[in-house]
Order: C-alpha cells, then sequence, then structure tokens
C-alpha cells in the first residue's frame, strides 16, 4: 500500500503528536534526514498499532508532515507503504524540500502608529523559519496584546504570502479600531443585592480605557465579597458611538438568611438544643448578622451575637464584631469579645486576623477572675461543591492564637502567663460511582504555654454532634487532640442524602498529682452510627443517630436538626 500526501492544516496535529511520549518500536523503517527516528516513531503510533488501517496511516503522514512544514519545509511530502509478512515493516519516505524562513514582514492596519501597536507584540522577525503555526501564534499574541490595551474590536490575519527562493515574503492585514472607554460596569443577575454594594466592590472603571485584566480585576473583587454563588465576565457591550461600552457581569444569588434549630437526647445530660438565626445579607447592604443560643445541659447554656460588614471602607475587607457569653453551671461564666478582620484574596480562599479579650469568672477554686488578650491570625482555602450538600472539593484551615492571661487569685494575689493556640482542620470529599461520595474530615488542637497544668476553662470541649458523636455534648475537657471523622454517604437527591459514620479521637491531658508533680494522660474513643439528610417544605431535616462502641443502642446519642434558608 501506497499514499503520498502534503497536509498544510497537519502542522498542529503534527505538533501535539510530538508531545506523546516515544516508545522503542522496531516496526519502521524511516528515510530522511530532517526528523531523527524517535520523532517518526512517536508521529507514527496510531499507525503502528493499526497496522492496515489507511485512516491512521494518513494522520500519520500528516503529522509528519505537519511536523516538517512546523520547521519551515513548505514543500515536504510524505510517502508510507508497508513491507514484510509476519511481522510488518512500516516504510516512510520523506521528501523535506528546501527550508523557508520569513524575508520581509509587513504590517499594513491603517495608519503607521496603529501598525507600529501590532508589530510591538507580534514577536517575528526576518530570518524565522516560516512556521505557519509559529505565525498564527504570534497574531494571536499580538491581537491579545492590543486588546488588553483597550482595542478589543482590533482585526489582524495574514493578507500575503509570497514563498521564492527559499523565502516567505509576509504581508498582515487588518485594522486597530477606536480606543474603548469603558463608560459604567453593569452587574445582572442582582435580586437582593443593592446595585451600588456590587458596584463599589467592582472598583474604579468607569471613564477608563478598556483592559482586559482590569476587568477580570473587578470580577475577582466582586467574587470576593462573598455573596454570590457565582460570578461571571459577560464581555463588552457596545452602545452608539463605538469608542464607548459597557462591563457587562452576571452574578447568581443564593438564599442569604437561614435559621438552625436541633434537639439532642443523651445520657447524663438529658436534653440539648441549640438555635440559631443568621441574616445575611441585610437589606441588601452586604451586612450579615448572626444571633445563636445553645444548652448543652446541666446549666451549660451559650449565647452569641455577630455583626459583619464586607466591605470595610471600600476596600474587600470584611469586618466582623462578636460577643459571646458561656456560662457552666456553678464553675465559670466566660465572656468574650472582639473582632476580626477578613481578606478574600479569591472565591474560597480568605485570610483571616484578629483580637479578642476575654474574662473569666469562678465561684470556687484557686483563680478568682481571668482576663485574656488574644491575638488570632487563620487562613482557610475551600473548593467544596455544592455548599449544602458537597459531593466533590477540600477545605483547609489553619488558625493560630498567641494569648496573654492575667489572673487574679485566691483569697490574694496576682499571676501573668502566657500560651499559644495551634489549630488545623482538613476536609476532602470525593464522589464515588452515580450517587456516592467519601467524605473524609480531620483535625487536631493543641495550647501550650508556660503553665503546665491548665484550668478547666482554657481546655478543649470534646463530644457531640459537631465532634465526637455517640458521645456527650462537650463530655471530655482535653489539653490537645486529633479527630478524624469518615462518612460514606449516598445521595437520594441534590440536597438528601443518608450515610453512615466513623468518628475516631485522640486526647491528651496534664493532670495535677501528689506533690506538686504532674502526668499526661491519653485516651482514645470512637463513636459510629448513620444519619439522613431530607428535604422538606420547612427545609433540610437532620437526623443522626451516634453510639459508642461497646454502650448497649439504648444509650446511643440521637440529634434533630432542621436548617431553613429563606
Amino acid at each position: 500500500m501506497r499514499r503520498a500526501i502534503v497536509l498544510g492544516a497537519a502542522a498542529l496535529a503534527g505538533s501535539l503528536a510530538l508531545a506523546l511520549p516515544a516508545r522503542a518500536v522496531s516496526r519502521i523503517d524511516y528515510r530522511g534526514s530532517a526528523l531523527s527516528p524517535r520523532q517518526v516513531e512517536s508521529l507514527a503510533q496510531g499507525a503502528l498499532k493499526a497496522p492496515g488501517d489507511s485512516v491512521a496511516l494518513e494522520q500519520a503522514l500528516g503529522a509528519v508532515v505537519g511536523c516538517l512544514q512546523e520547521m519551515g519545509r513548505l514543500e515536504a511530502r510524505a510517502h508510507a507503504r508497508w513491507e514484510g509478512g509476519r511481522e510488518p515493516r512500516l516504510v516512510i519516505e520523506t521528501r523535506e524540500g528546501p527550508r523557508y524562513r520569513l524575508g520581509t514582514i509587513v504590517i499594513a492596519a491603517g495608519p503607521s502608529a496603529d501598525s507600529a501597536r501590532f508589530a510591538e507584540a507580534l514577536g517575528l522577525k526576518p530570518g524565522d523559519p516560516a512556521a505557519p503555526r509559529a505565525v498564527a501564534a504570534a497574531i494571536e499574541h499580538s491581537l491579545k496584546n492590543v486588546v488588553d490595551h483597550g482595542y478589543p474590536y482590533a482585526e489582524l490575519g495574514v493578507s500575503g504570502w509570497q514563498a521564492d527562493s527559499g523565502v516567505v515574503a509576509l504581508r498582515l492585514g487588518g485594522a486597530l479600531g477606536p480606543l474603548v472607554t469603558v463608560t459604567r460596569a453593569r452587574v445582572e443577575g442582582l435580586h437582593v443585592t443593592r446595585r451600588s454594594v456590587a458596584e463599589r466592590s467592582l472598583g474604579r472603571i468607569a471613564g477608563q480605557p478598556y483592559q482586559q485584566e482590569t476587568a477580570l480585576a473587578a470580577r475577582d473583587r466582586l467574587a470576593q465579597l462573598g455573596l454570590f454563588r457565582s460570578v461571571t465576565f459577560e464581555g463588552l457591550e457596545g452602545e452608539g458611538d463605538w469608542s464607548k461600552a459597557q462591563l457587562v457581569y452576571r452574578v447568581e444569588e443564593p438564599r442569604y438568611n437561614r435559621v438552625e434549630g436541633a434537639f439532642g437526647m443523651q445520657g447524663r445530660t438529658g436534653t440539648v438544643g441549640m438555635g440559631q438565626l443568621d441574616l445575611g445579607n441585610l437589606l441588601g447592604t452586604g451586612r450579615a448578622l448572626s444571633l445563636a443560643w445553645q444548652s448543652r445541659g446541666s446549666g451549660r447554656t451559650d449565647f452569641g451575637a455577630r455583626l459583619a460588614e464586607p466591605l470595610l471602607l471600600g476596600t474587600p475587607l470584611r469586618v466582623e464584631l462578636a460577643l459571646e457569653q458561656q456560662v457552666r453551671d456553678t464553675l465559670y461564666t466566660r465572656t468574650r469579645w472582639g473582632g476580626r478582620m477578613q481578606f478574600m484574596r479569591a472565591a474560597g480562599q480568605k485570610l483571616e486576623a484578629g483580637y479578642e479579650q476575654e474574662r473569666v469568672v469562678q465561684s470556687e477554686g484557686t483563680v478568682e477572675e481571668a482576663t485574656f488578650q488574644n491575638t488570632l491570625f487563620a487562613v482557610e482555602r475551600t473548593t467544596l461543591e455544592p455548599a449544602l450538600a458537597p459531593r466533590r472539593g477540600s477545605r483547609v484551615t489553619l488558625r493560630a492564637a498567641q494569648i496573654v492571661r492575667h489572673e487574679r487569685l485566691r483569697p490574694f494575689g496576682s499571676r501573668t502567663s502566657s500560651a499559644s493556640a495551634i489549630e488545623g482542620n482538613g476536609e476532602w470529599t470525593r464522589a464515588m460511582m452515580s450517587r456516592g461520595a467519601l467524605a473524609l474530615e480531620a483535625g487536631a488542637a493543641g495550647r501550650f504555654g508556660s503553665q503546665r497544668i491548665l484550668p478547666d476553662y482554657e481546655r478543649y470541649m470534646v463530644g457531640g454532634a459537631a465532634t465526637l458523636r455517640g458521645h456527650d455534648e462537650e463530655q471530655y475537657h482535653v489539653d490537645r487532640f486529633a479527630l478524624s471523622r469518615l462518612e460514606w454517604r449516598w445521595f437520594l437527591s441534590r440536597a438528601q442524602r443518608a450515610f453512615l459514620f466513623w468518628d475516631h479521637a485522640w486526647m491528651g491531658t496534664r493532670r495535677a498529682v501528689d506533690r506538686g508533680g504532674a502526668r499526661f494522660d491519653t485516651m482514645q474513643k470512637d463513636g459510629v452510627g448513620f444519619g439522613m439528610r431530607l428535604e422538606t417544605a420547612s427545609g433540610v431535616v437532620g437526623i443522626d443517630y451516634g453510639l459508642e462502641p461497646g454502650r448497649p443502642p439504648l444509650e446511643g446519642k440521637i440529634h434533630l436538626r432542621l436548617v431553613s434558608t429563606f
């Protein structure tokens, strides 16, 4: 079988084929000088795997000719045939012809100043190989450069290609078009958010020459507000005057407000519950207000309020003020207040810094009153989607705090000490099969300082629906812990799912012993169970049942949860 082919458009196929890994093949005989045998073997892999397939052979020859043409051998030809019996051998013969180079390069795009703008980023010069694909790439790069500098209607293409005696006279033609000034930025899809809030986040655009880089940066700033599920740049929309245009963006708003309630039944502490109201976009201003109450049983109650401002002085800085109070029966009462500043680098990436004050009052014990100054730092990156019931993606959070404590002792005296706290959390979700997903959450936290034995109010509380399921709320008070939560999820619909879970926790606590000594106690606990998330007319209902291994089923913990958005 013999085939001869010359394909000018096959340059792209040849270049892509070169990127494939070459394998040693003994059934090919290359007769040419411009390419190496390994290059030809790589280009002809499809034909070698399917001897006798004329389509595969034609594609291989097109790739060889395309590769030669990208070297400037515009008159290249290639022939191929199969020879041999039981082990056929592919013979490829090439006639490369002379190597052409670029001679004169003329740009005819209106006034000389316009041609000069195209030439700035063209990147071609006399003496370069006359490679069709390289010329196309240079034209594309030049166009992108002028478009990014205010000329979105620019056009440039090959108007002349004359090859003679190994030299190509290249002529490019086109038009620069008018310098376009942006009159305004328009945001489509706003129903709740005020237009002034969205436009303020875009920055100063009106009256500036159009630049694609600036338009995309404005899109990112709009996404950094954290108010929208998605933000896209739709492009330019022209006006009656071609030198003026509008930037058009489109957003998708979620439901901003949420009410959450939960009720749980557990062993020694009886019933527990919580309620939380989140108003995520107050009157369309982007401000957020959150009120929370939680009862953890046995006289343990939490209250909290948070207020957030998304744009501090027009910058993409989110400021959050918080006030919290914890009442732990007759043990202690803690009041915490402070503020945090968040910077959204991009959608899903957040940097945070803050300062908090704490005051703890105890009715009994060595310490009568303790005050804390906490300096906080955090970084978070998330790609979980969808947010309500993620099936893929990840989230990583790192937090650190520097703590200075002042204590007033009973009956008299005082002391000052310092400590550091480090927390890390990661969550990975991967879709499995058509409806399944596997989710793993792992986290660790520890407090380190000059005070060897931590008071109870400085320890981490582990246990309950948010940490170690199957155990009572805040059942364990520890200095350090590492926690993993594994779930197998089966999705009944987009938001409805059933799941099995296994939680495992390692916990360590330093405790005082006789004669002023201390020992570090460790323990490991597990929780297993199942749960469901169901969509109802009122919202998403969650039902969890958790049990500590080795306990009878009637001692399991049941948690009911309702999340309603509006």
